[in-house]
């Protein structure tokens, strides 16, 4: 809602801005917290900066068209319709859009192409929200999803190691994982947790943004006056 979380959307459009900061922004919280509808609140206010944004958003549902490979298709084909001299570099590799490798899909689709882009000024390098990342592979029962989840984990954190891509930013969002977690540590990653629950205390910016949302619906349905 409008006026509130403007003091963790600061925060986050600071630290994409930020030309030394991690490439890597894990927002998480709970289930329910507003972490899809923060993101996207984010990459509007990027895109009125004209920055380009490229969203991707796993479902635990779809678990078997919704993949990694998916994931890093749609990045590509993103990447190349928006910037040339990525097209180009693409179109160099030669690559195999069906590829189950997918340590190998993501160095010829992401990793060398992105290399045409690294000179570009930081402001004009696009942004890749992927929200719900650890909806990635379902409920994980099967092998061949939990593999899928840790193929992404994997490709993720090598985006993150890497240092010719320290100026590109990758949002997240995410439940806690600990999986997430343990590839993500503070030391390579920024991360911002949306309290919840025993987290909000009275008189702080999340309890004035939960007020702020009441006393908007109760006004709408004529009873902040009971």
């Amino acid at each position: 809602m409008k006026g509130t979380r403007t003091t963790i959307l600061q925060e986050i459009e600071d630290e994409v801005n930020k030309v030394d900061g991690h490439d890597v922004i894990w927002i998480r919280g709970s289930l329910g917290v507003g972490k899809s509808a923060l993101a996207a609140s984010i990459a509007d206010r990027l895109r009125v900066q004209g920055r380009h944004v490229i969203w991707f958003r796993f479902d635990r549902t779809e678990s078997t068209t919704i993949t990694t490979n998916a994931l890093w298709c749609v990045v590509a084909h993103d990447l190349a319709h928006q910037y040339p001299s990525f097209r180009r570099q693409l179109a160099r590799g030669n690559t195999e859009f069906g590829s189950s490798n997918i340590d190998r899909l993501f160095e010829t689709l992401i990793e060398k192409p992105l290399s045409a882009l690294y000179h570009d000024p930081h402001e004009q390098l696009p942004v890749i929200v992927v929200d719900a990342l650890d909806e990635c592979g379902g409920l994980r029962h099967d092998p061949t999803e939990q593999k899928d989840y840790d193929a992404l984990l994997r490709t993720l954190r090598h985006w993150a190691q890497e240092d010719c891509r320290k100026k590109f930013r990758l949002i997240i969002t995410s439940r806690p994982d600990k999986h997430i977690e343990q590839n993500f540590p503070k030391s390579i990653s920024t991360h911002v947790k949306i309290p919840s629950g025993n987290e909000v205390k009275p008189g702080d910016k999340p309890s004035k943004d939960i007020q702020a949302f009441l006393e908007s619906h109760l006004s709408v349905m004529d009873m902040d006056k009971a």
